[in-house]
């Protein structure tokens, strides 16, 4: 073979070496992409047993609360949703707020709550639960796998004999539950409002995607406020979880008008202070001013749910 055959036959093998390494890079960021999606469905799954094995009895078999007979707030809610990036429906959720709304979820589970019988679940704090499985839990209910809760709960339920029920699963009774006395964090039900109002589903621009039903603006409230929220939205979004969104009363007593016998100041003395020893806390120090807490009792006694 003569040099200039050489050269040619080097300039094709070069060539080739050169479409082959250009082919594998096209190739590497859609196998990165795979491996990090193959990633986040392992880490969701494993959310999702921890979810199954330790949350359901009190956030309901599915993370409805008690829209499934739970005692415990909806975790499966859409404001709790991180959109990511990618996402042809949606727009994605800020860097920013998708951090506050981890922190918001991670200290929630480590640290328990105050006064309810939500407990501390972080190892760190005396409960099971390593940071890395805190993490597969916030995971699973941003991205809202509850797809995968359903489904490993059933395989969970169905292998027992005889296998479980529901009402094996769920705690009917409150008073069986201890109350969180402390905890390490600093969120309380006034301070948590943002993230149970938040609207992250805002449709990306020629989507066709539906639009969030709390995305529409609000009229201002026409009646009785608190926080400048209609007092029974707010009744909902903070009271509810203890007296039950009908007010009948689950760790919490009934608060209904035909209930409450005692006087207009009992109860906002009662609002305003707590009550030590139960699991009911002092609104007045959590933010709550006179205004808002004579909005409640007003609304706790003459309003029927």
């Amino acid at each position: 073979m003569n040099t200039s055959k050489q050269v040619n036959v080097m300039i094709g093998l070069l060539f080739v070496a050169f479409l082959t390494f250009g082919a594998y890079i096209a190739r590497e960021n859609g196998r990165a992409e795979a491996a990090r999606e193959n990633q986040e469905e392992l880490k969701a799954e494993r959310g999702a047993t921890i979810f199954v094995n330790n949350c359901r009895t009190c956030h309901g078999l599915e993370g409805k609360g008690t829209e499934e007979g739970g005692i415990a707030p909806a975790l499966n809610r859409p404001q709790f949703l991180v959109v990511p990036k990618g996402d042809k429906q949606y727009e994605p959720t800020p860097d920013g707020e998708a951090t506050a709304l981890h922190n918001f979820l991670f200290n929630t589970i480590a640290c328990g709550r105050t006064n309810t019988a939500m407990p501390t679940w972080s190892e760190h704090h005396g409960g099971p639960l390593s940071d890395t499985q805190i993490n597969y839990l916030v995971l699973m209910i941003t991205r809202g796998r509850w797809d995968l809760v359903t489904e490993i709960g059933h395989e969970h339920d169905s292998a027992t004999t005889p296998p479980t029920k529901k009402e094996d699963i769920l705690v009917t009774d409150p008073a069986k539950l201890s109350l969180t006395t402390k905890n390490c964090g600093q969120f309380n039900p006034l301070t948590a409002k943002e993230f149970y109002d938040r609207d992250p589903l805002k449709p990306l621009a020629g989507s066709g995607a539906p639009a969030a039903a709390a995305a529409a603006p609000k009229a201002a409230p026409s009646g009785p406020t608190v926080q400048g929220v209609a007092v029974a939205d707010f009744f909902q979004k903070t009271c509810a979880t203890c007296h039950g969104n009908k007010r009948q009363g689950i760790v919490g007593p009934a608060l209904t008008p035909a209930k409450l016998t005692n006087t207009d100041d009992f109860y906002f003395q009662t609002i305003k202070n707590g009550r030590p020893g139960t699991a009911m806390p002092s609104w007045g120090a959590a933010g709550l001013n006179e205004a808002d807490i004579k909005a409640l009792v007003t609304f706790i006694k003459t309003v029927e749910p």
